[in-house]
């Protein structure tokens, strides 16, 4: 446990609802919430998609309550994605998802991942701002689920 009570761990298949509640709010939140749907097939199979495919899924609780949550996807043996990067909106400005990145870059190189690749709404300014200053750089727009989003891609550090 850190000083300020935050827990970070690998995603258990007792977390599934929490997880599932914790993207749907922090979706809402920023405004990007859609119906449910098959692209979200991922967070009712997190072991598998995430874990057992050589990725991997924190989550940060605080007491009993999660706060933030991300994944790694393998895309290749080089190449993780970054998906489902999320934080309670009532735990927001707090530093909660830059640290999350920062657990799941080293992850990331301990799995012997070289790049991180994500993207984001063009609409979550906060996001791409905690993005950019963890060095992050935009290398594409385009649209996902109806969604205008930007790309981002970034090289790990760690042995080649």
């Amino acid at each position: 446990m850190s000083q300020d009570g935050v827990i970070f761990r690998r995603f258990e298949s007792g977390d599934a609802d929490d997880v599932w509640h914790l993207h749907r709010s922090a979706s809402e939140a920023v405004g990007v919430r859609g119906p449910e749907g098959t692209w979200e097939d991922d967070l009712r199979n997190v072991g598998e998609v995430y874990i057992a495919s050589g990725g991997d899924f924190v989550v940060a609780h605080i007491g009993p309550q999660l706060a933030a949550m991300g994944g790694l996807k393998p895309v290749d043996n080089d190449v993780a994605q970054l998906k489902r990067l999320r934080v309670d909106p009532a735990f927001q400005r707090r530093g909660l998802g830059r640290r999350i990145l920062s657990e799941l870059e080293s992850r990331a190189v301990s799995l012997g991942f070289k790049w991180i690749k994500l993207d984001t709404t063009k609409s979550q300014v906060g996001a791409q701002r905690v993005y950019e200053t963890a060095g992050y750089t935009r290398c594409a727009e385009g649209m996902l689920h109806g969604h205008a989003v930007i790309f981002y891609e970034k090289r790990l550090a760690g042995p080649d």
